[in-house]
């Protein structure tokens, strides 16, 4: 709320995160369980155990995921790569990161390019369930080959650029880092090391 992005997060997460937690949480509490059984319905048991299992891992994952998407909502690609630029990263590692980051966008943009191709081509993408996996499988193979296309174009890109070159390059985007910044960092260090402490040593 406070980083002015709570309507655009909160609809993100209830498509994402929160449909992934609630159908795990879901199975896992249905499929184990043991002898403390505290429900039952037809078939279905549920135990004291299974209930735990689930909650710790859903738990885990919409901690995770929350953050995930929090964070990509409130930092741009180009700033991160910046700053990992800027601490000395190596540059090939920052380019495998950011490919990474930017794949589903990617394929996701590419997907809808080649449906709205194929409804100016009076093909039906839209409907129920089953008219849309019809759509789907067809729409594989275009995607495929274009990521392949785009691959080759972007290793031209690159050499274009001296990518491949030694020397440090020159920084585009600039990070100026605050004295919050630097506060903000050593807190989360001495964070991480007291739950590294406390989980080793307790």
């Amino acid at each position: 709320m406070l980083s002015g992005v709570a309507k655009r997060y909160t609809s993100l997460f209830l498509k994402s995160i929160f449909i992934i937690s609630l159908f795990i949480f879901i199975i896992q509490t249905f499929l184990v369980y043991h002898d403390h059984i505290i429900g039952s319905w037809y078939i279905f048991k549920v135990s004291s155990t299974g209930l735990q299992a689930s909650l710790t891992m859903t738990s885990k994952i919409v901690a995770i995921g929350a953050i995930l998407i929090w964070f990509f909502q409130v930092t741009q690609v180009k700033d991160i790569a910046a700053a990992m630029q800027n601490a000395g990263w190596n540059k090939k590692l920052i380019f495998v990161m950011l490919s990474t980051m930017q794949l589903i966008p990617q394929m996701t943009s590419m997907m809808n390019t080649i449906a709205d191709a194929q409804r100016s081509r009076g093909v039906e993408t839209e409907g129920n369930l089953i008219t849309r996996m019809k759509s789907f499988v067809p729409m594989l193979g275009p995607v495929v080959l274009t990521s392949i296309e785009q691959n080759e174009e972007r290793v031209l890109t690159l050499e274009s650029r001296a990518f491949s070159n030694r020397q440090r390059p020159t920084l585009m985007v600039p990070v100026n880092k605050t004295k919050a910044d630097y506060l903000l960092s050593w807190i989360i260090i001495i964070i991480m090391l007291g739950i590294f402490y406390w989980g080793v040593f307790k």
